[in-house]
Parts: C-alpha cells; structure tokens; sequence
C-alpha cells in the first residue's frame, strides 16, 4: 500500500469547528512540524500582504490609469496593475 503524502496527512485530519475561534498563525506555529511542507506553503500564502487600499481609491485610480492609450486592457490586468502598485509603494506609504 503507498504510503499516504504529507499534503493527504493534512487534509485528512478531522474538520474544526467553524464557529470556533482560530489564530491561523498560532495554528501553523503549533503544527510546523507535523506538517513541514504544508506549513511553507501555508506560510507563503499568509505572507502576501493584504491591500490596505480603500475602495474609494481603488476606483478614483482607475482614471488615472484607463487613459486613451490604455482602456484596452482587459478589467484583470487593470486590477492587477492596481495591486501591483499597491504592494510595490506599501512600505513607502506613496500610493
């Protein structure tokens, strides 16, 4: 019989409770090395910054960049070129 993966480990575990309160970080930290492959994966998910961009200025940027030369850019690569800028200048405050 082979031998089950770590990744099938993992997702075999029995399901929490999705009412009860959960530090994913703590979580990791905890299981690191039950699971050492997951928990790098899991740590370079949870290491993408989330954007700190309101809604607001999200929109307003977009008449800045939806000029005459770049409104054929399809709505995916706009958003990314959105958040592109926004993760690049996060550190340097200038968005």
């Amino acid at each position: 019989m082979p031998r089950k993966s770590e990744l099938e480990m993992y997702l075999d575990e029995p399901k929490m409770d999705r009412n009860s309160e959960l530090d994913i970080l703590q979580y990791w930290k905890v299981n690191q090395f039950r699971f050492p492959q997951v928990s790098k994966m899991a740590r370079d998910v949870l290491c993408i910054p989330i954007s700190t961009v309101a809604s607001e200025s999200a929109f307003s940027n977009g008449g800045r960049l939806l000029d005459q030369y770049r409104s054929a850019l399809k709505h995916d690569i706009v958003e990314a070129l959105v958040c592109t800028k926004d993760w690049l200048y996060s550190d340097q405050g200038n968005l």
